[in-house]
């Protein structure tokens, strides 16, 4: 962590996808971490604006939820040193999200969360590098002690009383598989719960996620929440939705010490692209036969 005097902060410009922005000092250096990478250095251009005073960089504010877990808190362990300070982010879109002030709340994080939206020159600016990254993924073990905030009992249970849950994607706009709704009708009698995490408080996901004896789905940002859990003690199995489960997942179930499984089997593609494809699952037989055995 530093403190740069007189810096100059460019906004988001383009999409979550591929843009411009960053921080550059007062001799004009680009702050090449100051944005992730899937970002471009822009071009120094004179401040049309001047916050005088202190601030901390939050970084990029993306609305994508996983990306806003591992992206735009991933100064989280420099904001919790210094709390008093508001906290300029760059984003591509109008305002901040209602979820993304909630979850900060939640976090116990209450300061200002202010939007660059020219050109503008900062008196003091507290910098840290980002503690998690995705590209190649990364979370620092300061970052993951700032992000450990919910506290569950330890979950224990008789065998007759095991809570098997499945986090479902059925009912989300993107990303989807399109016959998970087969295997969800089978697993239900097999004891298993249908869990829509975007319906439940973030509390109720992190209580889910850490204390059900068994959490199973289709790899996605809502494994990210048992980043916030301060006792795991579920075991996780994860099936591809995608050609292969990307390296965040095993990554952080790494740095949480969990037990986990991760299945890939053959999918079928059917439109979309990146984040927002379509796929369908080739063999659900052999993936209700892995949670039937649970």
């Amino acid at each position: 962590m530093k403190r740069i005097k007189n810096s100059t902060i460019l906004p988001l410009i383009g999409s979550p996808s591929s843009f411009t922005g960053g921080v550059f000092t007062s001799d004009g250096e680009f702050i090449e971490d100051s944005i992730v990478e899937r970002g471009r250095q822009a071009e120094l251009q004179k401040p049309v604006e001047h916050l005088a005073g202190t601030y901390i960089y939050g970084g990029c504010l993306f609305g994508h939820f996983g990306h806003f877990i591992l992206e735009s808190l991933s100064r989280l362990y420099t904001i919790r040193q210094c709390k008093d300070y508001p906290i300029l982010f760059i984003n591509e879109n109008d305002s901040v999200f209602d979820f993304q002030k909630s979850i900060f709340k939640l976090l116990g994080i209450n300061n200002d969360l202010l939007r660059i939206k020219t050109p503008t020159s900062v008196e003091n600016l507290i910098y840290s590098s980002p503690g998690s990254i995705l590209d190649p993924v990364y979370i620092s073990d300061e970052q993951i002690d700032s992000m450990k905030y919910f506290y569950y009992p330890e979950n224990i249970r008789t065998e007759e009383q095991k809570e098997k849950i499945w986090l479902s994607r059925s009912k989300l706009l993107y990303g989807k598989m399109i016959n998970e709704s087969v295997i969800e009708k089978i697993i239900k009698k097999f004891g298993y719960t249908i869990i829509h995490p975007e319906t439940l408080p973030l509390q109720e996901q992190v209580r889910l996620i850490s204390t059900s004896d068994v959490v199973s789905g289709f790899d996605g940002s809502q494994f990210y929440t048992l980043l916030f859990g301060l006792n795991i003690s579920s075991k996780f199995y994860v099936f591809n939705r995608r050609p292969q489960i990307p390296e965040a997942i095993p990554y952080v179930f790494q740095k949480r010490n969990v037990e986990f499984a991760l299945h890939n089997f053959d999918v079928e593609y059917i439109c979309g692209e990146n984040a927002w494809s379509y796929y369908n699952h080739s063999e659900p037989e052999k993936i209700i036969e892995i949670l039937r055995d649970l």
